[in-house]
């Protein structure tokens, strides 16, 4: 699978658009997929999404988990974990709760650390900390 990340869960990939497809539209799945090829559109998921190093995307991406080797242009949110890898480039807006950016990314956009108002005690955050969070979510 080339570069490795702490995701396990990425050896149990099934789904792989191999190099070469080329792919226009929205994408929507269940499973965890990899992508290795060229992909415009949306893409939205709460599964994890890996894209491979010889993979280009011209998209928005939503998704549980994203772990990235290639190129992205587009905004990526991702509910859990964002993970750039060496050699990645991405032209675009970074959110989620916990981002990961390796030496070696060219990165162009803004990141933005996101916490789950799950975890948040309502009782003891201060009304301050609480108009916060609901301004950043």
């Amino acid at each position: 699978m080339g570069k490795r990340t702490d995701f396990t869960i990425l050896d149990k990939i099934e789904t792989v658009l191999k190099p070469g497809t080329v792919l226009e539209g929205t994408l929507k799945f269940h499973a965890p997929l990899k992508i290795c090829g060229h992909f415009r559109g949306i893409i939205e998921s709460e599964a994890v999404l890996y894209i491979d190093s010889t993979a280009y995307i011209e998209a928005d991406i939503s998704t549980r988990v994203a772990v990235v080797s290639g190129t992205v242009h587009g905004n990526i949110t991702a509910s859990e974990k964002i993970e750039i890898l060496p050699g990645s480039r991405i032209s675009g807006d970074l959110k989620a709760a916990r981002i990961k950016i390796a030496d070696g990314v060219e990165f162009e956009g803004k990141c933005k650390m996101v916490r789950d108002p799950e975890t948040i005690d309502i009782f003891s955050a201060g009304v301050e900390r609480l108009k916060e969070i609901a301004r950043t979510s």
